[in-house]
């Protein structure tokens, strides 16, 4: 009996060669890094910031899916404009080659866009006060570029999105309504993000426009 497996074309598989004792074996499609950690940032600052950047902005404009929020201009140019800006940042902190991550992005949006392996924009956002964390997808670059002296003008877009995540079926969710309400957004945004309050990533998410809503 045969069994059609669906499978998606993007993969990366990056192996740490100082863990390798000997010869290296050749294995096509393996990329053998002295140190990992700048393609773990890669990664999760990519990947991880990208499709849960398209999961909040989709769910702003009332979209279902990654796909179908992709296929929105606005949410496609913040999510784009939000991986240039840590493209910005692991160029900056790694060395990575900018045009070398330019593709990376566009590799990385294209697999997001296979309406075939689409996910639910409502199970990618799930547990916002989680990712709004200091060192975690969205935060951590912002801070990060404020410190190279770079303003993270769409990762703030992407943040501002995130505060206002109501999905009534997430309790995170629920609960980060719930101190928006009693405290107002910037204290709750320095709350779950661990910063000031007068934080310049603060004063500039939520003096955001609301414009990616629907």
């Amino acid at each position: 009996m045969s069994v059609d497996v669906l499978v998606e074309p993007f993969y990366e598989w990056v192996v740490d060669a100082s863990q390798i004792k000997g010869d290296r074996p050749d294995i096509q499609g393996v990329t053998y890094v002295e140190d990992p950690l700048p393609y773990i940032e890669r990664k999760l600052l990519t990947v991880n910031t990208g499709h849960s950047a398209i999961a909040y902005l989709g769910y702003a404009r009332g979209k279902e899916t990654i796909h179908a929020a992709l296929e929105d201009d606005d949410v496609r140019d913040v999510a784009s404009k939000a991986l240039e800006e840590t493209g910005r940042l692991l160029a900056w902190e790694y060395g990575f080659d900018p045009e070398e991550l330019r593709e990376y992005r566009q590799k990385v949006l294209a697999r997001f866009e296979n309406p075939r392996i689409s996910d639910v924009v409502t199970r990618v956002a799930r547990a916002p006060i989680r990712k709004l964390g200091r060192d975690e997808r969205f935060v951590s670059p912002a801070l990060r570029l404020f410190e190279m002296g770079h303003t993270p003008t769409h990762l703030a877009v992407v943040i501002k999105a995130v505060l206002g995540f109501d999905y009534p079926k997430d309790e995170e969710a629920m609960e980060l309504q719930e101190t928006i309400r009693a405290q107002g957004e910037r204290s709750a945004l320095a709350r779950y993000a661990g910063i000031a309050e007068d934080h310049p990533l603060v004063d500039l998410v939520v003096e955001r426009s609301d414009r990616i809503r629907e």
